[in-house]
């Protein structure tokens, strides 16, 4: 009879963080230039090109160990003393397990009755027996449940306005394809990596690249909140899979679809902050998407 093995997970990478130290330390490098005898007036764009920057490299920490907050959730939790955390190398797990105590149930079921309102009645049985499963404790089974429609909403929203092309078969793809088209171009110089393969940070460093480019629009500031912090989750979400690393006793530092779709995860490795963090990236799917037609309703 073969051994117990007990699976632990990956370190995270370590390249977004990296990056926010860097900004951090260009920030503290260049205050007194930027106040030097009050000339703030001066410096504003390279000042507010620097703090947008900074922000981004956060939102993709965040990103990294697969959260993505609503928005009134963010004031609740200290989101500094995370990043703290994650600067002394505090295990993903102890992270992970204080975020999820920061969730009540019935805030889950609220996220729940949310995203309830943008689906079809397929969908609404798909999600409510997501919701008895995790309330059982069944977070393997939710979170397959969740993964499959967080696959379904990216494509269903590409096939709006593309059933007549080919098919996109990676729900990455079909993600990245309707945030370019809808916000590419207008909102930022760069292009959305759609088509980027995520082995070797290849996919990561492009989509920090693409946030980097933002233009400055007032009306794109609610879209913008959900979208920096939501494409950096499903980043984490969809990232490359190295099935090696099973036989090695690890699983990814956060959730990964692939490992969920192919069954790579034993039953037990799945727990409740995972199921959150799915419920979430949900939510603020149908959340942005929504924002956008609405948009787009109002301008007919």
């Amino acid at each position: 009879m073969k051994g117990v093995v007990f699976m632990v997970k990956k370190t995270m990478n370590s390249l977004f963080l990296n990056y926010l130290l860097q900004s951090q330390d260009n920030i503290e490098a260049n205050v007194e230039k930027w106040t030097k005898d009050f000339n703030i007036a001066e410096n504003i764009d390279e000042i507010s090109e620097t703090l947008n920057e900074h922000m981004v490299f956060i939102m993709a920490c965040w990103g990294e160990i697969g959260w993505c907050l609503p928005k009134w959730k963010e004031q609740e939790i200290k989101l500094g003393k995370v990043l703290n955390d994650l600067k002394n190398n505090i295990p993903i797990n102890n992270i992970d397990e204080g975020l999820a105590e920061c969730f009540k149930e019935k805030e889950i079921e609220a996220l729940v009755i949310l995203i309830q309102n943008h689906f079809n009645n397929s969908e609404k049985t798909k999600l409510d027996l997501a919701f008895e499963l995790y309330l059982k404790q069944e977070y393997f089974a939710s979170s397959v449940l969740l993964a499959g429609l967080i696959d379904s909403t990216s494509i269903n929203q590409y096939l709006k306005t593309h059933d007549s092309e080919s098919n996109v078969s990676q729900c990455w793809k079909c993600y990245g394809k309707v945030i370019q088209e809808k916000y590419g171009g207008k909102y930022f110089s760069g292009s959305f990596p759609y088509n980027q393969s995520a082995k070797n940070n290849q996919r990561a460093k492009k989509t920090i690249d693409f946030f980097r480019s933002i233009k400055h629009e007032g009306c794109f500031d609610n879209e913008k909140s959900i979208l920096i912090q939501l494409s950096f989750a499903l980043l984490k979400f969809f990232d490359d899979s190295n099935w090696q690393d099973k036989h090695n006793g690890k699983i990814p530092s956060s959730i990964n679809r692939h490992w969920l779709v192919h069954s790579m995860y034993d039953y037990d490795d799945i727990k409740r902050a995972d199921c959150i963090k799915l419920f979430c990236i949900l939510f603020q799917m149908v959340e942005l998407y929504s924002l956008e037609e609405k948009r787009h309703l109002r301008k007919k």
